[in-house]
């Protein structure tokens, strides 16, 4: 989970490790305007990072702890190219602050284009999946059985309502 806020405000995401150096993958959206960071692992261990880059255009962005918990490694990056639809999918990350969830799903459809939310661009081959994806996984990992992450789990469509439709999308990998 990503705690993130500046002083006045708080709000919390998610992520996945990309490295044993301790880059973390997330959403622009997660950390855009904080002013603090703070990565609390799923053993409760929590560290101090800071925004390696981001890129508003892709809604992706990188930040870094100094040192990892022992436990705690990088997920395998899978392949876009190999998603199909009807694939099963787990969606991992912090809904509504609920840490350690995960959900499960198939992939509903690929090549979907999303509006980046910061700029004009639109992020192409998204992935859409029926996996329950609600505020606070954004920045999480989507993964295929095998274990590899084949999107960033990043936007939903709810009709208006205030409540998650079964349509969510995540950024594809091979844009990581």
């Amino acid at each position: 989970s990503i705690d993130v806020g500046p002083s006045n405000q708080s709000g919390a995401g998610s992520g996945f490790i990309l490295s044993d150096t301790g880059h973390i993958v997330t959403n622009n959206h997660v950390v855009a305007n904080a002013d603090l960071l703070i990565v609390i692992f799923h053993d409760g261990t929590q560290a101090e990072a800071e925004i390696i880059g981001t890129d508003d255009d892709s809604d992706l962005a990188v930040i870094k702890v100094e040192q990892l918990p022992e436990d705690v490694h990088p997920l395998p990056l899978g392949d876009v190219g190999e998603v199909n639809v009807g694939d099963w999918v787990v969606a991992i990350g912090n809904p509504f602050g609920l840490n350690s969830s995960m959900s499960i799903g198939i992939i509903s459809a690929i090549g979907r284009t999303i509006p980046s939310g910061a700029t004009l661009f639109s992020i192409p081959e998204a992935i859409q999946t029926d996996a329950a994806i609600n505020p606070g996984n954004s920045g999480g990992p989507l993964m295929n059985l095998a274990g590899q992450v084949i999107g960033v789990n990043a936007q939903i469509a709810t009709g208006g309502q205030q409540a998650n439709a079964g349509v969510g999308f995540a950024i594809p990998v091979n844009i990581v």
